[in-house]
């Protein structure tokens, strides 16, 4: 069985590195169960070896004493495992990120084993700017510190994982950041901050472009400086608030706020834009978005989804509602509009080819091996 459970790992890999090499960087891999010491051992037991290991810890790769063979650009692949949550990780080094994804159990054809690759924190430090990372679980694993996603580098971009905490920037000095992207992303509820953003330092000056679109987010969306001083978010685009009810849930100004919906009863809003910037957009009350520029409010806003499928898949807009196919750009509003390539994903899915299926007759033969089928798929 052990043999076997190594085969498929390195099958569903090999599928991975013929079809995911950009600009022919290298993919290394990571695995928490794997044997690497550095020394004598380099994760044989998962297929590695002394010039392509597979690394115990992601800092093992892209830390400030990471593998000597990583060319900064090289990609990453995350891979899930019994063995436990993976430990804090601090990039210095521009890299791609990937991991199986999450909610793997409750979408159809996501993963053949269904083991997601758990992490309590990565920061991105210097060094790390223009890295990805997406397909990521970051959870809390009995520490305040954990749960969080750090930028403290520009251009980052945080892509289909699910954050317990918060998306938290720091950086020392006042100095802005550059772009930081958060896109398709599930922010659950039930972790404090409750606030899918977060900073400590009163000297922070926020990103000079900060992106937020296609997130499902049960926590609020409160953006200040670091002196309190409510902050900008460039674009909030096609998500989904669902966050506490009878409470303020979005605070912020924005040159674009459109193809959002607003779940939660009596929630408030304080989102400064200028007249039309705010657009397309559905509540529950008046009070919110108001009713021009293609505002909607629906009371019922439940109404608009689909029932007994997924945690992140009963977010999808039933056919026929008030949201379906009427946003700015004829898509459905929310986390599945808009743009085809900045729509959400189920699961957290990279760009990928995903193996969900492999199978043997577990008769070897001296002539072929041992036969496999595999069924695989490409998520956009």
């Amino acid at each position: 069985m052990k043999n076997s459970k190594l085969l498929l790992t390195t099958t569903a890999v090999a599928v991975l590195m013929m079809c995911y090499s950009p600009s022919q960087a290298k993919i290394w891999r990571v695995n928490k169960g794997s044997n690497y010491n550095g020394t004598t051992l380099f994760g044989n037991n998962f297929g590695g070896t002394a010039a392509y290991p597979v690394f115990k810890e992601l800092d093992q790769v892209v830390g400030s004493s990471g593998w000597g063979s990583f060319t900064v650009g090289d990609t990453i692949h995350m891979e899930g495992s019994t063995a436990g949550i993976y430990d804090i990780a601090t990039v210095v080094k521009r890299c791609v990120i990937i991991g199986p994804g999450y909610f793997l159990g409750d979408n159809s054809k996501t993963s053949n084993d269904l083991y997601e690759a758990k992490i309590v924190r990565i920061n991105f430090n210097t060094g790390s700017a223009g890295s990805v990372v997406m397909g990521m679980n970051v959870v809390d694993n009995g520490n305040t510190a954990h749960g969080y996603i750090q930028i403290a580098a520009d251009n980052i971009m945080v892509r289909r994982c699910r954050i317990e905490r918060s998306v938290y920037f720091f950086i020392t000095g006042g100095s802005g950041l550059q772009l930081a992207t958060i896109n398709q992303n599930f922010f659950p509820s039930g972790f404090t901050p409750n606030n899918a953003l977060y900073i400590t330092n009163t000297g922070f000056v926020p990103p000079v472009d900060l992106i937020f679109n296609n997130n499902i987010c049960q926590k609020t969306l409160i953006w200040h400086r670091g002196n309190g001083t409510i902050a900008n978010i460039t674009q909030c685009k096609n998500n989904v608030f669902d966050g506490p009810g009878n409470s303020l849930n979005l605070e912020f100004t924005t040159a674009d706020f459109s193809n959002n919906i607003l779940i939660p009863t009596n929630s408030t809003v304080n989102i400064t834009a200028a007249p039309g910037q705010i657009s397309y957009n559905i509540g529950t009350q008046n009070t919110q978005f108001g009713t021009n520029n293609y505002n909607l409010v629906v009371p019922a806003i439940t109404t608009l989804f689909t029932v007994g499928t997924s945690t992140d898949g009963h977010y999808q807009i039933q056919s026929g509602t008030q949201a379906y196919q009427n946003g700015s750009d004829g898509t459905d509003r929310g986390v599945f509009g808009g743009v085809p390539a900045s729509r959400y994903t189920l699961s957290g899915l990279a760009p990928v080819p995903v193996v969900y299926e492999a199978t043997s007759t577990g008769v070897v033969s001296t002539t072929t091996g041992l036969p496999i089928t595999v069924k695989a798929r490409t998520i956009k």
